[in-house]
């Protein structure tokens, strides 16, 4: 069984070459381990430093909003709204903010005639667990009940990257066991881009990928890290409990999603494990994998980022016709 069309792999070659080569050297970074190590802190302060400084292309007709006390950024199509998607940003739950997806967010919605709703959900550590996942509900169940009024239409998508993946599907199964399956059938499909849906170690975040030196934006340290920042009080067992981890969940009875993530990805066997269980439960379920593409893969230069905005596309365009 092949995973990704042959003529994707060289893709990913060229792409490790270039991610490699843009390291800094040896000899730097031997001159860097005379740094104090960072406090937890302080990490996350970096983290979010780091992407507030980051110049991501801001959409100047997004509006900053509440819902249900929620803070959101919203974006309309130019006609009428022919859906609402609800999207959630990645940072390791301890970063990040809903501007980041703002160039993808209006590609959306101008491709699809989208409005879209993005979720800034509070971050830890100030605010573990529950709090994030409480956010999207909250912003969730409104759009259940207001979206034909504020938007025009009934039709709902749900999505996000990375931690946004994660967010998105617990809110999915947080509205099927809360509100009930009428909630979630409300939501056309589940966008799903390289999410972390196993908060208690699968083994490709432990290091077991299939090409163990290939370069990553993640690593088993970095991953524990912000699970000790969301779930400091749960050890690994507590951390498999179905609201805490989607991967252990009973997953039938929910919609068409659309999975994809690199195979140099730390978060590789989340992605793997949670699509097969989401086919095997009954739904629908498309998957990509993007050989020896690293996490969040898509903001690197490369023909990879052409290839997942089009099979991603196409996935939009299926559940919307």
């Amino acid at each position: 069984m092949n995973l990704w069309p042959q003529d994707w792999g060289p893709h990913g070659e060229e792409l490790q070459k270039l991610l490699k080569e843009s390291q800094p050297s040896s000899e730097a970074a031997e001159d860097d381990s005379d740094n104090p190590t960072l406090s937890a802190k302080d990490y996350v302060n970096l983290m979010r430093e780091t992407l507030a400084a980051t110049p991501f292309p801001l959409d100047e007709h997004a509006e900053e909003t509440e819902i249900n006390g929620v803070p959101c950024r919203i974006m309309t199509p130019s006609t009428r709204s022919q859906g609402v998607y609800l999207h959630f940003h990645g940072g390791g739950m301890v970063a990040g903010s809903a501007f980041m997806g703002d160039v993808e967010n209006r590609h959306l919605s101008n491709t699809f005639d989208l409005s879209v709703v993005s979720v800034d959900y509070r971050l830890a550590p100030e605010f573990p667990f529950p709090a994030a996942p409480d956010d999207g509900f909250a912003v969730a169940t409104w759009l259940l009940e207001n979206s034909e009024n504020k938007f025009g239409t009934t039709n709902l998508v749900i999505g996000g990257e990375s931690a946004g993946a994660y967010l998105a599907a617990l809110t999915l199964l947080r509205l099927r066991e809360s509100v009930g399956p009428e909630a979630v059938n409300r939501f056309l499909g589940a966008n799903l881009i390289f999410g972390v849906f196993d908060w208690s170690q699968s083994p490709s975040q432990l290091g077991k990928r299939p090409f163990p030196d290939d370069f990553d934006v993640l690593s088993p340290e970095i991953i524990s890290f912000f699970a000790e920042m969301y779930l400091p009080e749960l050890n690994l067992e507590d951390r498999r409990d179905p609201s805490v981890s989607p991967t252990y969940a009973d997953l039938r009875g929910l919609i068409p999603a659309y999975f994809c993530v690199g195979s140099s990805d730390h978060l590789l066997d989340d992605t793997l494990f949670l699509a097969n269980r989401w086919r095997v439960a009954g739904n629908n379920c498309n998957i990509d994998v993007f050989p020896r593409a690293p996490h969040a893969f898509t903001m690197f230069p490369s023909p990879y980022v052409e290839l997942f905005a089009e099979r991603r596309d196409a996935w939009f365009s299926e559940i919307l016709t």
